[in-house]
């Protein structure tokens, strides 16, 4: 230990708060959070990554304090146990100047002999300490610079054993050889980490005002790019291309190459090598398991330098714990930075990791396989993975994403049989019949390319869905087919092969397949053309001697789907039950089947089958292969179940991690709605532009318009409210979609009864709304504002200036009968005169 009576003094700078930038924004929230830490524990860890605004924050701190604050900022050099002693010691000085002469003193006052011994330099310091009469705060800024041997040095001794009145505040990107346990399960340690230290969407915009940008940037587009990250949110509300036309919010954050330097420099530089390395190769993917960061990294110990990664807090968390398995999230932005940096310094290994990954996705999650395929240039990976799990990805993502994903496919691969065959299915099913058979045209004339099972299988979905662009063009088993006509499908059914008796081959191949295309339709909204195909696939089975359970599992959740969505809950349940998780390898139908257990089970307030279905989800989740796209359904599922026991609250908690991702249709439908009645109306609102109006299908149309409708009438708006309610209606009557009106009804009875007053061409089915309403007798005040057919001829008339002796004339009724229909008129309509009739009636669409 140097002689601490004749301290070489630190410079000035390290014991000083560094400036604020002079475009920082004040945070009086962490300032206040942090005062309020320093009142009541005597160690407060603050520690983020690079960018998080640690020193600034802090420097902010140290300022506005009333507590006597002391500051010293590490460095490289300070792995010096002596040096750091010697910062510490001459910021300690720094803070209790004038705060205790007792403390200068012995601080001061060091017997020379006593210059090398440790033990008692530390003590001389401690006794100090201890005199201390009111708090006294001392940060520690970038402790992860000085070492693995900071634990043993004066910084450990000031964490297990400074005098109370000490508040030692410590700030980094990694405390990892700090031992901090015994304080962390006790009262002593308070933490700041990313989530304190985002920057909160006012603070964004705030930030966004102090840049001069708040008038030509979507501050709220680049806030959720960013995840509220400061340093980048510097970097999109500063960039040239963050501008308020990007509406999906693609685009927000713009590439500018000074961050990407940032990252590389502050972020990369910073770290071993190895270390280094092996982020530049894991955030290839932005989920990543132990497995794949095995074959990114190229070594064994990609697994250990995952963890190391995860200890350090380098951009990494963990999402999901499925058993001894864990599936980690980069966070997007950084790991886009990072592909970016790799790109240009090694494009060829940039390629080869994507094709690693393509692999291992490829029965794992389509979406990941095929975007990293085309990433790595190799096509036919993502045109197989496309082929053979199509219905998969339809299962996750809806029908415009997969048919999007297969436009999205180069020339030539875009026109691969198997290809134009998907797109053909996608045709059929969103009801463009001339482009499906068109398509299954220009498929059949490449389908001799293909191998036996595909091409038998496509071959069967254009005889089943009716698709014969030749007349008179034979098909394998055309004759066979047509004794059933049109069916549909069920995914990881057994192969006909398995069937006993050959001669049943073609029926069993008929029934796996209407069974697919029966649960296809359910996921596209068309829940009458599901039915139909239930209806043949289920006559096939019976001939078949099939049992109801088991072999059919894409059947029994197609009827799941449209008995829930037409509020046929006991019917929903018993159609979910039949299907069975089977063995170890849970297929993407047992996932969501378990998912719409939970839908059905909340509806029906079933608390013993909720609990049990929630058991069966987290079952599943720990069984099989597990891609990435799953957890927002299953995200979605626990918050329903929070939601169902009454606790809104931490069901918004639980889905909050949804809001800054992109999710299936499905998902979003929920998710707006829940945000909607947590009173989140801005971010229910922003959820419900995330799927236009093209991606949505019958149900999560409804459900998406109905939110809509509730929020417009929220903010007073009532025309707008009035025309997504119109919309919902629409969607759902020709598929007698019930459930979005059962699950909103007590909110929904006042505006549908307004709405059906202001006019709507499905009376019926509005009228049929209203009289499910337990509440009062909306239906009865609906028929009674109705006007008759009598009336609005005569409202039709009192737009001229005709009285009502001239309207009796026309009408061939007597003017007694004329003004008994004008009092009406004005009754059901609220009105006072004439003028207000033609007014109201006018705005209500009437006239």
């Amino acid at each position: 230990m140097s002689d601490v009576g004749h301290i070489s003094p630190s410079p000035q700078f390290k014991i000083k708060p560094p400036r604020r930038a002079e475009l920082a924004i004040e945070r009086p929230r962490l300032c206040e959070a942090l005062s309020v830490a320093a009142d009541s524990h005597r160690l407060i860890l603050v520690e983020a990554p690079a960018g998080y605004g640690k020193s600034t924050i802090l420097s902010d701190w140290v300022r506005d304090t009333t507590k006597a604050s002391g500051w010293l900022t590490l460095d490289r050099f300070d792995v010096r146990p002596d040096r750091l002693f010697r910062g510490v010691l001459a910021a300690i000085q720094s803070a209790a100047d004038g705060l205790s002469p007792v403390m200068n003193d012995i601080l001061l006052a060091h017997d020379q002999s006593e210059a090398g011994d440790e033990v008692a330099s530390y003590d001389h310091l401690l006794a100090a300490l201890d005199l201390l009469e009111e708090p006294l705060a001392l940060v520690l800024d970038d402790v992860h610079l000085a070492g693995p041997g900071l634990a043993d040095g004066i910084v450990g001794v000031l964490t297990s054993s400074a005098p109370p009145a000490l508040r030692l505040v410590l700030s980094g990107r990694d405390h990892s050889s700090l031992r901090l346990e015994k304080l962390r399960y006790g009262d002593g340690l308070e933490e700041f980490r990313t989530t304190e230290l985002a920057f909160t969407f006012q603070e964004a915009t705030e930030l966004a005002f102090s840049l001069g940008r708040a008038a030509e940037v979507d501050v709220e587009a680049v806030w959720r790019a960013t995840g509220g990250w400061p340093v980048a949110l510097h970097a999109g509300l500063g960039g040239t291309h963050a501008h308020k036309e990007h509406d999906d919010g693609s685009g927000a954050f713009p590439a500018a190459r000074a961050f990407t330097e940032y990252i590389a420099e502050e972020v990369l530089g910073q770290l071993d090598p190895t270390l280094a390395d092996f982020v530049l190769r894991a955030t290839t993917c932005d989920w990543l398991e132990h497995a794949l960061a095995i074959e990114l990294s190229g070594v064994q110990t990609g697994g250990i330098l995952l963890q190391e990664c995860i200890r350090k807090g380098l951009f990494i968390e963990e999402k999901v714990s499925r058993g001894d398995k864990s599936v980690y999230q980069w966070q997007p932005l950084f790991a886009a930075q990072c592909r970016e940096i790799l790109e240009e310094r090694n494009p060829v290994l940039a390629e080869h990791l994507h094709r690693i990954a393509a692999r291992y996705y490829q029965d794992l999650d389509i979406s990941e396989s095929v975007s990293h395929a085309l990433q790595g240039q190799e096509p036919q990976q993502a045109v197989t993975s496309l082929v053979a799990h199509w219905l998969e990805y339809l299962l996750r993502n809806g029908l415009y994403p997969l048919e999007q994903l297969c436009l999205d496919l180069p020339a030539p691969w875009c026109d691969h049989a198997g290809v134009l065959m998907i797109r053909s299915v996608c045709r059929a099913l969103a009801g463009d019949a001339q482009s499906a058979v068109d398509l299954a045209d220009r498929a059949l004339e490449g389908v001799s390319a293909l191998d036996a099972a595909p091409r038998r299988r496509f071959e069967l979905y254009v005889d089943l869905l009716g698709l014969m662009p030749t007349p008179g063009m034979p098909l394998p088993g055309q004759a066979r087919v047509r004794q059933h006509e049109e069916v549909q499908p069920t995914l990881l059914a057994p192969s006909a092969a398995d069937t006993a008796d050959a001669s049943h081959v073609a029926v069993a191949d008929e029934v796996i397949i209407t069974s697919e295309i029966a649960l296809a339709y359910a996921l596209a909204g068309d829940l009458a053309a599901a039915d139909k195909r239930v209806v043949h696939a289920l006559s096939g089975a019976d001939e078949l001697g099939w049992s109801p359970e088991g072999r059919m599992a894409g059947l029994w959740l197609a009827q799941g789907i449209s008995s829930y969505w037409i509020d046929d809950l006991p019917g929903a349940r018993t159609h979910l039950d039949n299907v069975l998780p089977s063995g170890t390898q849970a297929s993407s139908i047992d996932k969501l089947c378990a998912v719409y257990r939970i839908l059905v089970d909340c509806a029906r307030g079933d608390s013993a089958q909720i609990a049990a279905s929630g058991e069966m989800l987290l079952s599943l989740r720990d069984r099989g292969l597990y891609g990435p796209s799953w957890n927002a359904f299953s995200t979605m599922a626990s918050a329903k179940i929070a939601e169902a026991e009454g606790d809104l609250a931490g069901a918004l908690a639980i889905a909050k991690p949804l809001q800054d991702a992109k999710n299936p249709p499905l998902v979003i439908a929920f998710l707006a709605e829940l945000l909607r009645r947590g009173g989140k109306f801005a971010e229910a609102l922003y959820c419900t532009h995330a799927v236009t109006e093209r991606e949505r299908n019958s149900y999560t149309g409804t459900s998406i318009a109905l939110t809509e409708a509730l929020l417009a009438s929220q903010d007073g708006d009532l025309a707008a409210a009035h025309e997504r309610l119109e919309h919902a209606v629409s969607l759902a009557e020709p598929q007698r979609i019930l459930r979005p009106f059962a699950d909103r009804r007590d909110e929904l009875s006042g505006l549908l009864m307004r709405h059906a007053v202001w006019g709507t061409a499905h009376e019926a089915f509005v009228a049929a709304q209203l009289k499910e309403n337990t509440h009062g007798d909306n239906l009865t005040t609906f028929l009674y504002w109705r006007l008759t057919e009598r009336e609005l001829e005569v409202l039709a008339y009192m737009r001229s200036m005709m009285t009502a002796a001239d309207i009796g004339k026309a009408l061939f009724i007597s003017v007694n009968t004329v003004k008994t229909h004008q009092r009406s008129i004005y009754r059901k309509l609220g009105a006072a005169s004439r003028r207000d009739v033609l007014k109201i009636a006018a705005a209500r669409g009437i006239i």
